[in-house]
């Protein structure tokens, strides 16, 4: 079974039901749904990490699949998932193209709102033919539990908003001795920036994260986040966990 978390903020409860509800209609192997809520009206404001390791902790699966409640999983999109190709793994992204993006993600004219062509997404995604596999990292992600904790999930000093923590996650995966690799044969649309830690009013917590994430690590966060990266020799971050 699959443990598949949605962190979630109260105002994105519409977005957070369609990516459910097509999780539910469109995924063909056994799962759960463990939703962590943070924001208004709840004990973790605006705290993602700290969600996300909160309800990490009831997962009852082998794998942890933690995903943003901005996405839509289309008619068969789990049909060339390969859990053979490393314990920390990636589907690639199609993203609307009012969103910029990263190099590896798909674009696609379908729109950024709930109201988006989900046939055109559907139609996109099962044409895809790619089947390439590639070192890289990105949500959504596949973890397995004994790695999540072993590396200690995410390091909530990163809250609130959680920016540049994502790096943070995976430099610590690559310490463990793990290359987290991109199942390019496998896409999932992503509406995108709904939780607002891009709004230029929330850039001092981006910030402080990033000076952060310098302070822990002793260099600054990858360039090309979603591909290779390796830890520098003189890296500052020597955890009881790390693979010498």
């Amino acid at each position: 079974m699959i443990s598949i978390i949605i962190p979630t903020l109260k105002k994105n409860e519409d977005y957070l039901n369609l990516c459910i509800n097509s999780l539910v209609e469109h995924t063909n192997f056994s799962f759960e749904i463990l939703i962590a809520e943070n924001g208004e009206g709840t004990e973790y404001p605006q705290g993602q990490c700290q969600a996300v390791n909160r309800v990490a902790k009831q997962a009852r699966g082998d794998w942890l699949f933690i995903v943003n409640d901005d996405m839509y999983f289309p008619h068969n999109w789990d049909k060339k998932l390969n859990f053979e190709i490393s314990d920390c793994f990636s589907p690639n992204l199609v993203e609307p193209i009012e969103q910029g993006s990263a190099p590896p993600f798909l674009k696609l004219d379908a729109g950024n709102e709930l109201n988006f062509n989900r046939d055109a997404v559907n139609y996109f995604c099962m044409s895809n033919k790619d089947e390439k596999v590639e070192h890289g990292f990105n949500f959504p992600v596949f973890i397995k539990k004994t790695l999540w904790d072993k590396i200690g999930g995410y390091d909530e000093k990163y809250d609130p908003f959680g920016s540049n923590g994502d790096s943070d996650l995976q430099c610590k995966i690559v310490l463990a001795g793990v290359y987290p690799r991109r199942n390019r044969g496998v896409l999932v649309y992503h509406l995108g920036s709904k939780s607002g830690t891009q709004n230029p009013e929330n850039h001092n917590y981006w910030q402080r994260n990033w000076d952060y994430f310098i302070e822990k690590w002793g260099f600054a966060r990858s360039e090309n986040p979603w591909f290779l990266i390796e830890i520098p020799p003189d890296n500052k971050y020597h955890p009881d966990w790390e693979v010498k």
